[in-house]
This record gives C-alpha cells, sequence and structure tokens, in this order.
C-alpha cells in the first residue's frame, strides 16, 4: 500500500514526503516579505543548502514561494498570498487552538 502512496500521492504527502520541505514551509511561514537566497532559507530551516537546491523547485511549481524579478544570484521570496499558505497557515492555527485550548482564556 505504501508503494501505491508513494506513486499516487496526495497533496498533503507531496508537502511532507520529505522532511526537509516540512522544515522549509515551516521557516518560510515565519519570513513574510522577506526575500532570501538559497543559503539564508536553508539556515533559517536548519537544513543542508543541497536540501534546498533539490526542493526549492518544488515550492516554485506550487507557487509556494516565487523568484525575485532580475536577482542575480536568484532570490525567492514567500508567496503570502498563494492558498497553499493561507489553508497552511489556518491549519496552523486550528493545531495549535487544539493542542492549548486554554491560551485564549
Amino acid at each position: 500500500m505504501a508503494s501505491v502512496r508513494d506513486e499516487y500521492p496526495s497533496g498533503l504527502r507531496v508537502l511532507m514526503q520529505n522532511e526537509s520541505v516540512g522544515y522549509m514551509i515551516d521557516a518560510l511561514m515565519d519570513m513574510p516579505g522577506t526575500t532570501f537566497s538559497k543559503s539564508q532559507l536553508a539556515d533559517n530551516a536548519g537544513v543542508s543548502r543541497q536540501s534546498v537546491h533539490t526542493h526549492i523547485t518544488l515550492l516554485v511549481n506550487l507557487r509556494i514561494v516565487t523568484e525575485v524579478a532580475e536577482s542575480n544570484p536568484v532570490e525567492y521570496t514567500l508567496n503570502d498570498g498563494d492558498e497553499i499558505i493561507r489553508l497552511l497557515h489556518q491549519l496552523e492555527g486550528v493545531v495549535n487552538r487544539r493542542l492549548n485550548p486554554n491560551v485564549d482564556d
């Protein structure tokens, strides 16, 4: 069954199939409005530069990040208005409320 899930992954599986991607997305959500290089993302996410190099294309293709026009070397920025980012912020809020139900009291 796992091989079928790997062959036809759900959207969540695509985002979380590699631990580094999860760390990268988590770090990016703390960097709204910031431009960053691959090295800066690696440092902020606590992953290797090779991991960022390997997975940045996925984040660009999903429109989670966008390349900053005319930057050399290429820099990126979080696409704050993207549907996936909005949904991840909502998910983060729900998880936090459920794990910490008395925080708002």
